[in-house]
């Protein structure tokens, strides 16, 4: 009878385990399936390479992403100016992609990005995406790539 009872607890031990490990598994890792660890990943120093709107005209320059909270800070030097926007990121598309949205100002024109979020081999951010001015006037839409640079001295160059 003692032989019986340890036969049943060794042939059930592994299914009491298999069972933990598949509902444990989507707790342990919801937040990163949420996006919660996003605003981490792209907070950095970045080189920045883009087209004008309307022009056509290439630029580059440097870009520094910090984040509190949900919310992005985002820094930009481009042609020895600065300037500063904010953002967030926010789920597009019937899929829910994460990406970067934000906002800034020239001096001249208001400016809105949708950077799609992307990883390199080395599993550093990459952001990419258009960006239009958000006046009446659009003159087009831009493009601009920004990868991790960790030589930016984050100040405008």
């Amino acid at each position: 009878m003692r032989r019986k009872k340890r036969n049943i607890y060794m042939l059930l031990a592994p299914v009491v385990l298999a069972a933990a490990f598949f509902f444990a598994g989507p707790a342990a890792g919801a937040g990163a399936e949420k996006g919660d660890d996003l605003p981490g990943f792209v907070a950095g120093n970045y080189s920045v390479i883009g087209k004008r709107p309307g022009s056509g005209e290439t630029y580059s320059g440097t870009a520094t992403i910090t984040c509190s909270g949900n919310k992005l800070k985002i820094i930009r030097c481009i042609g020895g100016t600065r300037h500063t926007g904010e953002g967030s990121i926010v789920p597009v598309t019937g899929d829910r992609i994460p990406n970067v949205i934000y906002h800034w100002f020239d001096g001249v024109h208001k400016y809105e990005g949708r950077y799609d979020i992307h990883a390199d081999i080395d599993n550093y951010a990459r952001l990419s995406g258009p960006y239009v001015r958000t006046a009446a006037d659009q003159a087009g839409w831009g493009w601009e790539l920004l990868y991790v640079d960790s030589d930016n001295t984050r100040e405008c160059r």
